[in-house]
């Protein structure tokens, strides 16, 4: 979907971008730049999906890091000391 059958589609669910945004604790400028693939971020490409009613890879199937599982906090950490070790040897 482009940010036009986005903000469409929310609309017509009764949601707009400063929704999302007030939400997510972002700014309406996030969503707006995450719909419109100016900028990344998978928790707000998440929340527009939900409030869609689609999975993330529907909604924005050009964007390949959104169809990744994130990593946990101790999941980076240990890739961080794995590269960290790699660099050293």
């Amino acid at each position: 979907m482009d940010s036009k059958q986005i903000k469409k589609e929310l609309m017509r669910r009764g949601y707009d971008f400063s929704m999302i945004a007030e939400a997510l604790g972002k700014s309406p400028s996030l969503i707006s730049k995450v719909a419109s693939r100016k900028a990344r971020s998978q928790p707000v490409a998440l929340a527009i999906a939900k409030a869609l009613g689609m999975e993330i890879d529907e909604v924005f199937p050009d964007v390949d890091a959104y169809h990744q599982v994130p990593m946990t906090p101790e999941q980076r950490k240990q890739k961080q000391r794995e590269l960290v070790a790699l660099l050293r040897s």
